[in-house]
């Protein structure tokens, strides 16, 4: 199905995810949601994996691309075995980026598939360069309504930092723990430097006290209205189970953030 299309039938949700009466011919542009880890381990893949699997739910045509460059694992939360050929495999040809990407392509189920980085060694054949990178996103807008891309941690990478300049929004996914706050805090500064942070959705995962969110507040010097707290439900995801209540209802704030974000391309008809 076309992603248009896609759109057309769902244009309900809009309505719904923002709160407000039905709008004839409102539609939304394809969007581009880069889900990022403060540092390793916070929960990231589990996290894209879940919008991804909300989305297509709801109806939407989705993409998850597998940018992290530890990646490897995220075909497993799709109830896939992960597989030796990716992104990372491909030969070191610019030209002939959308045949190989035709080549790796996994379909879960209809309607949502994944551009996986594979578990091979890290960068076998392809090292990915900036311009590169672009590409690849401007290719993968035009596949789907949603394309999610898992972005990892890793700053030296292009890949990852290619979803962050090239994202409508990013999912910023922090513990908040003394080592978390710091590393959100860093990638803050970051985002700031690099004009990116209006893009910026935080999310505050596996929290065990109170008052995280004030002290992410402070070091960045900023409010951050956008946390939202994750659960163990989170941590086991496999293709065809139902999402928990509970994350169900954080996932749907989430979209709502992001559908209202100043980034969000929603427009009249």
């Amino acid at each position: 199905m076309d992603y248009s299309e896609t759109i057309t039938r769902k244009r309900g949700l809009f309505d719904r995810l923002m709160g407000r009466s039905p709008l004839e011919g409102v539609i939304a542009a394809n969007q581009l949601i880069a889900v990022w880890g403060a540092q390793g381990g916070v929960g990231v893949s589990t996290i894209t994996a879940i919008l991804a699997k909300k989305l297509h739910q709801i109806g939407f045509t989705v993409l998850v691309i597998e940018a992290t460059a530890t990646g490897g694992s995220l075909l497993r939360f799709m109830g896939k075995k992960p597989v030796s050929k990716g992104l990372d495999t491909m030969t070191h040809n610019k030209e002939r980026i959308k045949s190989e990407l035709d080549s790796i392509y996994v379909n879960v189920i209809k309607g949502l598939s994944i551009l996986p980085r594979s578990g091979a060694p890290y960068s076998v054949q392809w090292h990915w360069q900036e311009d590169e990178a672009r590409e690849l996103y401007y290719i993968a807008r035009r596949l789907a309504a949603f394309v999610i891309v898992d972005a990892g941690h890793a700053l030296s990478d292009a890949l990852g930092r290619g979803a962050l300049s090239e994202a409508d929004h990013i999912v910023s996914v922090f513990r908040p723990t003394p080592v978390g706050l710091d590393s959100a805090t860093r990638f803050h500064e970051h985002c700031r430097y690099s004009r990116l942070e209006e893009k910026l959705i935080w999310v505050m995962n596996q929290a065990q006290r109170s008052g995280a969110k004030e002290e992410l507040e402070f070091f960045t010097g900023e409010e951050i209205t956008n946390c939202i707290l994750w659960n163990k439900d989170m941590e086991i995801l496999e293709q065809g189970a139902s999402i928990p209540k509970s994350v169900q209802e954080e996932t749907s704030d989430l979209l709502q953030q992001i559908m209202s974000a100043n980034s969000a391309r929603v427009f009249q008809k």
